[in-house]
């Protein structure tokens, strides 16, 4: 549903911009476009996640361990993300978005030293996330 709202939205974008007059396409800085389309544009740029991978580095059912091992891995990887999630009755803490298996495994391999145990899990990235990276 998301997707088909985003997609109407850049097709009316793509038709105002190509509609104008011949004499006003030349300057990019005269584009005239609705301000409700940067809303639309921020606000499903913000909570749409896309299908990827992330390390898991702890799972277990104390909430303090789980805060030691993100804290350690924040210290480690400042430009990383950790994200801790509560899955009941286990706390656990995945790093990482990436899009690729490959590039999941090549961190991994960097991790390994740190954090024994991790492993590559499949499930849902933020894209905010993936354009920093």
């Amino acid at each position: 549903m998301k997707k088909l709202i985003l997609i109407g939205v850049l097709g009316f974008s793509f038709q105002v911009l190509f509609a104008q007059e011949k004499g006003s396409i030349d300057s990019l800085s005269n584009v005239v476009k609705d301000k409700r389309i940067d809303k639309l544009n921020e606000t499903y740029k913000s909570s749409y996640e896309l299908k990827g991978y992330r390390i898991q580095i702890y799972s277990g059912n104390k909430k303090q361990p789980a805060n030691q091992a993100r804290s350690t891995f924040s210290r480690l990887y400042r430009k990383k993300k950790a994200h801790m999630k509560y899955e009941q009755p286990y706390y656990k803490v995945r790093v990482g978005d990436f899009r690729t298996k490959l590039e999941a495994l090549k961190f991994k391999n960097e991790l390994i030293k740190h954090f024994p145990n991790c492993f590559i899990v499949k499930g849902e990235i933020d894209v905010d996330e993936i354009s920093t990276n």
